[in-house]
């Protein structure tokens, strides 16, 4: 017996508790997914132009996005008075179901966010009555025939459905209502699917119903003139400080650029140029070459294998034209090892003839494809010149003279975006910023690169349309041209301009020592003689007379400095005023031109070379209807977390 009615209150229990579980499933199941069941703010406005704040915000959870609680998304600008002005918050309190809550803030991506809930605590599926309080200031805005209170009530970035919205606004007594508005819909939205209820002649309330995610309730009151305060203006210092910073920063730069130029960077007297008739130094073509342009040339090589050809080291072979990808006529060539390098030779040339030739091998073929080992040689003849002359020819370029004006131009440039940032807290401002400099910065490498590949005059011209863009790209970026927006703006412009004088001090703060000037005006005294269309040029100096031996010795020399057509007419000129027979013994090929010989010479073997060496490669007012949805203070939106 007590067996049975045991058994029967078991059951009568698993009934009615499964009941109740079923009866609360179907309650969930008809309250839909997690939402905003209602969002009433309760708005009361001093007469200092600030606001106190109460947000009811009734919630139902199925522990999906809403899982410890909700999150507030208060945005830390606005635009006011025809500027952006910073907004800061006090948060007074923040309460669950009517007891005080645990919440933590975090500021990022301009929004102040407040964290309602505890990190350690999941919240049961159901619904939950949030209460967030705090205070704002400044917040009126002043026009010609009235005040106005321009606010988002819940804002316009809720990841859920909103049932209800709804806001009251108490305003001082004797404001005297003129005017109000509502918005509702996403931002920018100028829908009016609200209500609004005029209580007295200082208090109004507004209400709007079914508003979907990222969809928001604006309202806007104009009431009349000076009951308000007005904010006092800006300082001298607050409007003009960050344009007075810069303009002293960029000044300073120019003192200390001007003045470590005139110490370190004005270059020694340039020795006078006169022909010269035999090569400087004893130089090989390439090292010449080298140290003129103070960079590698494909063509140096080249002038280095004909250099060998005509002391009699290799031979080069014309070979006939291969059609390169199917599409374009390209010569080959041939080396052929004649004897094996000697201590009469320049490094590099030896360094050449050992990375080509083998005892196995007295042989190798430029036909325009690949050849690793060709690449091998080509990176073992740049790297020989670039140890025999990089010391001497980077002696007095002052590098280090950059370091200083650049941790000037970092530390001046990061601490104009901090104060800007503390002024208007728009991230993505402070981002365009950062990304602006190392774009900058880049570029200034690359030029400072580049300076002795390109003309001095170009170098010059490189920053000014790369400043003019960027500058008039930061500036159009700003969304006004409020005091807050300005402070980027001068930081952007102090940023370019600073970039541009940089560009032109890294080429001015060189300072190239005696021997290296002395060097050059040889080496530009040799091309003098070798350049000269007219022998008439150089009658009163005494050149050598034109011979073969002459032509081919200093051959590759022309080719490095870029007259070898002219060095060619030179020679043809000899043989059809002597009638001369001219045969080499250094190079077989077609009928030779000697006009053109150099030349093409040079352009066609140095192609080859260039295709045998490089690997193939395998992307205003709202009151008045002017305004609308997400236009006023406050607002943002909210999720769970």
């Amino acid at each position: 017996m007590k067996k049975g009615l045991l058994l029967f209150f078991l059951q009568f229990f698993f009934i009615a508790f499964a009941q109740n579980e079923l009866a609360r499933a179907d309650q969930l199941s008809i309250i839909g997914p997690e939402k905003i069941i209602s969002f009433h703010s309760d708005i009361d406005v001093d007469k200092n132009s600030g606001i106190t704040v109460t947000e009811n915000i009734k919630v139902y959870s199925l522990g999906n996005n809403i899982k410890r609680g909700i999150f507030r998304a208060l945005p830390l600008s606005r635009n006011l008075n025809n500027k952006t002005q910073k907004v800061q918050y006090d948060i007074i309190s923040v309460k669950k179901n009517g007891i005080d809550e645990n919440y933590h803030e975090e500021t990022g991506d301009g929004y102040l966010k407040i964290y309602a809930g505890n990190k350690d605590i999941i919240l049961d599926p159901g619904t939950y009555d949030y209460e967030i309080k705090y205070k704002a200031q400044n917040q009126i805005g002043f026009f010609a025939k009235y005040d106005e209170f321009y606010w988002n009530v819940n804002g316009t970035y809720w990841d859920f459905d909103v049932d209800s919205v709804s806001a009251k606004v108490n305003l001082p007594e004797g404001a005297g209502i003129i005017q109000n508005s509502c918005y509702t819909g996403a931002y920018g939205s100028n829908s009016q699917n609200c209500t609004a209820q005029v209580l007295s002649e200082h208090s109004i309330e507004w209400s709007a119903a079914g508003l979907r995610p990222n969809e928001g309730l604006t309202i806007a009151v104009g009431f009349k003139k000076g009951l308000m305060i007005p904010p006092p203006p800006p300082t001298f210092l607050e409007k003009y400080g960050i344009l007075m910073g810069g303009c002293i920063l960029f000044l300073i730069l120019l003192l200390y650029l001007y003045s470590t130029w005139r110490k370190y960077g004005i270059d020694p007297e340039t020795p006078t140029v006169y022909p010269q008739f035999n090569v400087p130094e004893n130089l090989s073509p390439s090292s010449l070459g080298y140290i003129n342009s103070e960079s590698f040339k494909n063509n140096y090589l080249t002038a280095a294998v004909v250099n060998l050809a005509v002391k009699g080291y290799v031979k080069i072979i014309e070979g006939e034209d291969s059609r390169l990808l199917g599409l374009f006529n390209t010569k080959t060539f041939t080396l052929q090892k004649l004897k094996p390098a000697d201590e009469s030779l320049s490094k590099e040339e030896i360094n050449l003839m050992n990375s080509l030739f083998s005892e196995a091998e007295n042989a190798v073929k430029f036909d325009g494809k690949y050849n690793s080992k060709i690449e091998k040689a080509v990176l073992n003849f740049k790297e020989t010149l670039k140890f025999q002359h990089e010391d001497f020819l980077n002696e007095g370029n002052n590098t280090k003279k950059l370091l200083l004006p650049w941790l000037i131009i970092t530390l001046a440039y990061g601490l104009g975006l901090y104060i800007s940032y503390t002024i208007l807290p728009e991230f993505e401002r402070v981002l365009a910023g950062g990304l602006l400099y190392i774009v900058l910065f880049i570029a200034f490498v690359l030029i400072a690169f580049l300076a002795n590949k390109l003309s001095w005059k170009l170098l010059f011209l490189i920053p000014i349309p790369i400043s003019i863009i960027l500058g008039i790209v930061g500036i159009i970026s700003q969304e006004g041209t409020d005091d807050a927006s300005i402070s980027f703006s001068v930081c952007y412009i102090f940023l370019a301009l600073a970039f541009s004088v940089m560009v032109l001090y890294q080429y001015l703060i060189k300072q190239p020592s005696k021997e290296k000037l002395r060097k050059k005006s040889l080496i530009d005294g040799f091309k003098m003689y070798m350049g000269a269309a007219e022998n008439e040029q150089l009658k009163f100096h005494n050149p050598p007379q034109m011979t073969p031996q002459v032509f081919e010795t200093l051959l590759p020399f022309a080719m490095v400095m870029g007259v070898d057509q002219i060095w060619g007419q030179k020679f043809d000129d000899l043989l059809k005023k002597t009638s001369m027979e001219y045969n080499n013994t250094w190079y077989y090929g077609g009928v030779m031109n000697h006009y053109a010989f150099a030349h093409t010479l040079n352009s066609s073997l140095t192609h080859s070379i260039q295709s045998a060496s490089t690997q193939p490669s395998s992307s205003g007012s709202g009151s008045g209807g002017g305004g609308f949805s997400g236009g006023g203070g406050g607002g943002g939106g909210g999720g769970g977390w």
